[in-house]
């Protein structure tokens, strides 16, 4: 028998299946090896959890040896799966299953939320180390490499290191909804514009000349965002909402939100200027 499958009976359900199930979805197989239906899913089945290597359990139930099983969870065709994830029925599939569907569901199940990596990518990029954490999200998307989320970080990340060309060909591997996508693709504007803009010293110096001059307020917070200072960028750009909250169609409203994608969720400064802009505008 594979790794990561198991044989399941009445006496093992609670250890094998309900207590691993806390930490990995359980997929819990019934059938009968003289069952057509059973014969055919049955090496899919083996196939996904050799190539998950251990993010699911196979757990399988022989109907002939465990009725009261079959009766107790309302097993009615073969092949019957349900799955088991954290102690609960999160899925009941009857009948033939196709692999394709099969797999969408896995990766739904078993894919690591972005939440859970970021918080050690911010470790990394605080104490400096962005190469570190691009290896360590490189890692994780040739672990998973269906986490478009997880992608899409990695492609912002390179774009910060220079390798924009590179990052170009991922975010354009990326289906249009994908989570986080919109944070590279900004970086990349900011960058874009910035690069036919004049040189920061110069935009400065500029400003201060011409305190009034609002479009340059808006072109040195650009230049500010592309050099990665987010805070004085932020605080020009809620100035310039300040005294003339529709100059240039809201140009300042809609680059801070762009801004804020960058910072991510949960970001302080993100936050604290969200409440700001909020503020005013209300």
């Amino acid at each position: 028998m594979p790794a990561h499958v198991i044989e399941v009976t009445i006496q093992n359900f609670q250890a094998e299946v309900v207590e691993k199930s806390k930490t990995v979805p359980v997929l819990l197989e019934f059938y009968a090896n003289e069952a057509e239906p059973s014969r055919q899913l049955a090496p899919v089945l083996d196939k996904l959890a050799t190539e998950y290597g251990g993010k699911f359990l196979l757990a399988r139930v022989d109907i002939r040896e465990n009725q009261q099983l079959v009766q107790q969870l309302g097993v009615r065709t073969l092949p019957t799966v349900k799955v088991i994830f954290q102690g609960q029925l999160v899925e009941n599939l009857e009948g033939p299953q196709q692999e394709p569907q099969l797999r969408a569901l896995l990766d739904q199940l078993t894919m690591s939320p972005l939440e859970m990596i970021r918080g050690e990518v911010d470790a990394l990029l605080a104490a400096g180390d962005r190469r570190g954490a691009i290896e360590m999200l490189g890692q994780a998307v040739e672990a998973e490499p269906q986490n478009n989320a997880l992608k899409a970080e990695l492609a912002d990340l390179l774009i910060m290191e220079g390798q924009v060309d590179e990052a170009r060909q991922i975010i354009a591997s990326l289906p249009a909804d994908t989570e986080g996508l919109s944070k590279p693709q900004h970086r990349i504007e900011f960058m874009e514009r910035a690069a036919g803009l004049a040189p920061l010293a110069e935009l400065a110096s500029s400003v201060k000349a011409k305190p009034d001059d609002l479009q340059l307020q808006v072109d040195l917070a650009i230049a500010l965002v592309a050099n990665d200072e987010m805070e004085q960028a932020l605080s020009l750009l809620l100035d310039v909402m300040k005294r003339d909250r529709t100059f240039d169609d809201e140009v300042a409203r809609k680059t801070m939100i762009k801004v804020f994608d960058l910072l991510g969720k949960g970001n302080e400064l993100a936050t604290q200027y969200r409440r700001k802009m909020f503020t005013f505008l209300h």
